[in-house]
């Protein structure tokens, strides 16, 4: 069994399911995974390359480890994740984002807003992936007859007082309603703080959208964040499985890849009025977040101020389906996303997605989907 060092970067926003997808990759290469927080010394890298036995590294780039000598890691086959391409040298191996993708789906859910007006907020400190982002937003945005303003504050973190105090006067000052962009969840959390601090309505007058989709930053902003949800499950697929070519002598010479977003994840920041009242708005806030907890359709229509015939006749005249079909196709997402993340069992994943019984989820899978759960699991992850 071939031992791989898997060294994490401190940003751990996408650590879990880059480093599933490493172990996904693992287990049909017969490896063991070896996880190393930090980018050690040179000496240390030589220690830990020998007391494991190790084969071969996959080495995270995010945080402050864009810059890491190549050098360092001349003595083992390694792929980059995450890392800048254009600044690894012709040799190296690398799977990245791609940021500019990403920046223009975000561009397609503000542009769907209504909103006259746009603008991106990039990462305070110099990021490749932020001017990616900015650039595919700004393509979009031209491509569809939109321009783009860009907040521009010096170099400073996004918790320092002076950064923040400069965002507040700038979303003062920019057109409303605006759409804004922000290059990652973090940075879009204080646009959402500064915004609402101003007594602006988020999505009314500023919608916002983010990136990575952290679940402890996006559902908990208020209101809860809009992002783009990057595919770094198969981000860690495709190191594990370039490492396998380099290691085996397969992949001759570098390998560059890509991975894309996987979808974006709609909350209350961009569900403006133009597309729901607040009531409607309110409701799929409600599904989103307890459709795998037995929600009903009567638990939902007792949160409108109308009878329930009148709430499913707003509901269905403004999204275009009922109440009940969006309960299914949250839980029927919830259920994909177990099935291709996770080695789950059936009855598990009934109980995590509010079906009674594992042949409840079987039959309601296969009627919404025409397959079975376990055919669907195993196209999924091929």
């Amino acid at each position: 069994m071939n031992t791989i060092l898997y060294f994490q970067s401190p940003s751990k926003t996408s650590a879990p399911d880059k480093i599933a997808g490493v172990r996904r990759y693992a287990a049909t290469a017969d490896w063991h995974v070896q996880l190393v927080n930090g980018i050690p010394s040179p000496n240390a890298l030589a220690q830990l390359t020998r007391f494991w036995g190790a084969s071969g590294a996959i080495v995270e780039c995010g945080g402050g480890y864009q810059d890491i000598p190549t050098e360092m890691f001349s003595v083992l086959p390694t792929v980059y994740l995450d890392r800048n391409p254009r600044s690894l040298p012709a040799d190296a191996s690398c799977v990245s984002h791609d940021s500019v993708a990403t920046g223009r789906l975000a561009a397609k859910e503000l542009l769907i807003t209504g909103h006259p007006h746009f603008a991106f907020v990039p990462y305070p400190q110099p990021r490749f992936w932020s001017d990616d982002r900015e650039c595919g937003f700004r393509e979009a945005l031209t491509l569809n007859g939109k321009s783009c303003e860009t907040f521009v504050c010096g170099r400073h973190s996004p918790q320092s007082i002076i950064w923040q105090k400069t965002l507040r006067k700038w979303i003062v000052r920019i057109p409303k309603p605006c759409g804004i962009f922000a290059a990652n969840d973090n940075v879009a959390a204080e646009v959402i703080t500064s915004a609402v601090r101003s007594g602006f309505s988020i999505p009314n007058d500023i919608a916002v959208c983010g990136v990575d989709n952290f679940i402890p930053i996006c559902e908990h902003t208020s209101p809860t964040l809009t992002s783009v949800q990057p595919d770094f499950l198969l981000a860690g697929e495709l190191a594990a499985r370039t490492l396998d070519e380099i290691i085996s002598g397969r992949g001759k010479r570098a390998i560059r890849l890509t991975f894309g977003p996987a979808n974006i994840v709609r909350r209350a920041s961009s569900r403006t009025g133009s597309r729901y009242d607040p009531e409607v708005s309110a409701a799929l806030e409600l599904i989103r977040r307890n459709a795998c907890g037995r929600l009903s359709a009567a638990d939902v229509t007792a949160t409108f101020k109308c009878s329930r015939r009148m709430a499913e006749m707003k509901f269905r005249r403004i999204t275009g389906h009922s109440i009940l079909d969006e309960i299914q196709a949250v839980r029927l997402d919830k259920i994909k996303d177990l099935l291709a993340g996770s080695n789950m069992d059936m009855t598990t994943i009934a109980n995590f997605c509010g079906f009674k019984a594992a042949n409840a989820l079987w039959k309601f899978f296969r009627q919404e989907t025409g397959k079975s759960p376990l055919q669907w699991r195993k196209e999924a992850i091929r």
